[in-house]
């Protein structure tokens, strides 16, 4: 039996699309077990997931790992205090970072990815400008980095939560979800309000394969005072169903969904793990990067700081208009009243 430990925390969009590299482990080392050691806050994105032997927290059997022989490690976070505790359970890592002499390394097998990143050898300025010339998506550099196949996106959930949000979606509207903030730390990835309101009022004419439209503004706590002023602006046909840190619940509502216009974040790789059809913007963050598995169309800032990785990137050329003249181009059948 091959015991293979995976370790990753954040950020939650992160965890979910690092996922997608299960089935392929499962199948390279078929007489396997995998374990998953994530944070508190990541939890429930792994909890249903059929390929992960234990999952475990800081605070969530993290001592059973220290009594396992681990023939596969793979750390996919680089921040110190993960890497402390990846270093208390005395395991070697295959792929990914490490501490050594208290220095913060990462093996050469992954460089394809963290050479791109913050921890990178090459220092910021390169990493940033590696970063930008990337064209692989997430999933093509984590099969040649592992050597594996990644043939889809899949999220896994409780049936009895799915059943209960898909209540609150009427399927004689074409449900489209608005995920127009990105949470607090790269403020830039978020479309304006104004923007945002302006592609609702535009979407809001539309029919789409016969059926009138139906808007649902999504987002976590830090969305829900933006989402509040924007659903001030509608009396119907918008719908705000507040914030929730219920991540399962957030998860369903996206998977009920005909269509998702989002920033780059958590809500995006829902929606592509659900196979539901989606539209992304980007500013300070790349685009390239994102594997939409067929589901998605992406829209790019025009600026020149765009996929700088900066909290004050320009986003001005995010528009309603370019939002919705894209969102045209991917919707089968519809009619402007």
């Amino acid at each position: 039996m091959i015991n293979i430990l995976i370790i990753k925390f954040g950020a939650l969009g992160d965890v979910v699309r690092s996922s997608y590299i299960l089935p392929g482990l499962h199948e390279k080392y078929n007489n396997s077990n995998i374990y998953w050691l994530t944070s508190e806050s990541a939890y429930d994105l792994l909890r249903f997931n059929p390929y992960i032997v234990n999952l475990c927290t800081p605070n969530h059997n993290f001592k059973l790992l220290s009594g396992i022989n681990f023939d596969v490690v793979i750390s996919l976070d680089d921040e110190l205090d993960i890497l402390e505790l990846i270093q208390d359970l005395s395991v070697k890592v295959s792929f990914g970072a490490y501490l050594s002499n208290e220095s913060i390394q990462y093996t050469d097998n992954v460089s394809a990815w963290f050479d791109m990143g913050l921890l990178s050898r090459f220092g910021k300025e390169k990493a940033d400008k590696l970063k930008k010339r990337n064209q692989l998506e997430h999933n093509q550099i984590f099969e040649n980095m592992l050597s594996i196949k990644i043939d889809q996106a899949k999220f896994y959930n409780s049936n009895f939560i799915i059943q209960k949000l898909e209540k609150t979606f009427d399927n004689n509207f074409y449900n489209i979800g608005i995920n127009s903030g990105a949470g607090g730390r790269w403020t830039s990835k978020q479309l304006n309000e104004v923007e945002a309101i302006k592609l609702i009022n535009k979407l809001l004419t539309l029919k789409i394969n016969g059926k009138k439209v139906r808007l649902y503004l999504l987002g976590g706590v830090n969305e829900d005072s933006r989402n509040r002023r924007i659903a001030l602006n509608f009396s119907e046909s918008v719908f705000y169903l507040g914030c929730s840190d219920n991540l399962l619940e957030f998860a369903a509502r996206i998977g009920c969904l005909d269509y998702l216009i989002t920033s780059d974040s958590l809500a995006l790789h829902l929606a592509i793990s659900h196979q539901v059809k989606n539209l992304s913007f980007y500013a300070p963050t790349s685009a390239s990067e994102v594997g939409t598995f067929n589901t998605g169309v992406k829209l790019v800032s025009l600026s020149s700081d765009y996929c700088s990785y900066s909290g004050v990137c320009d986003n001005k050329t995010i528009t309603s208009e370019r939002i919705f003249d894209l969102f045209l181009t991917h919707v089968e059948c519809y009619e402007v009243s």
